[in-house]
């Protein structure tokens, strides 16, 4: 049976994680402390058997594929792979969201999957987004051992619709740290998790 393999892996530290601010598909560059985790990840990832390399197209998850990878690295960027959009809650520290809308901040904290924030993605189009590219890529590529660079939000919905029954269920489960390898091997459609938030 032939084992494909999605190293998944999240991009290096932004201000904006390190102060707790919501980026989303704001398109922020890595901080000093992110290029530095990147650099340091090149240890792990240039040892893995990979085979195709995709990224979001946001910088912080291309400088973190170009620092991890090598500058000579062919990758390919894909806007499937872009962070959750929260709409006019980008830029903000949640302390700041519950202030400003403290009523949609109420039905958020009570029903978060189906809260609709101004101007952002709905939840169930960003899982569409996250399930149609990854099995686009399983389907294509069986076999072979293929590298994602994308973001927190991504990588959760993912693991959480693989070994939690659903996205949703399953988002706040899994705490993916910067500049981080998670491993998933699919042995036909049986997804394994094999590593987690390695470095």
């Amino acid at each position: 049976m032939n084992i494909t393999r999605f190293y998944l892996i999240r991009h290096g530290e932004t201000e904006e994680n390190q102060r707790g601010i919501l980026a989303g598909s704001t398109d922020v560059p890595l901080n000093d402390n992110g290029r530095s985790q990147s650099i340091a990840l090149a240890h792990l990832v240039r040892t893995l058997p990979v085979d195709v390399i995709f990224s979001s197209p946001l910088q912080r998850a291309v400088e973190t594929a170009i620092l991890a990878f090598g500058k000579e690295a062919r990758i390919i960027t894909d806007s499937s792979l872009r962070e959750f959009h929260f709409g006019e809650w980008e830029g903000l520290h949640f302390s700041d969201i519950s202030k400003r809308y403290p009523e949609l901040w109420k039905t958020w904290i009570h029903d978060w999957e189906n809260t609709n924030i101004p101007e952002a993605e709905a939840f169930a189009a960003f899982v569409q987004r996250v399930l149609s590219f990854s099995n686009s890529i399983l389907r294509n590529h069986q076999g072979q051992n293929l590298a994602i660079v994308s973001h927190g939000g991504w990588i959760r919905a993912l693991l959480g619709h693989h070994f939690s029954g659903s996205a949703g269920t399953g988002y706040w489960k899994f705490k993916v740290e910067n500049a981080t390898v998670s491993e998933v091997e699919f042995a036909g459609e049986l997804p394994i998790l094999t590593r987690f938030n390695h470095r």
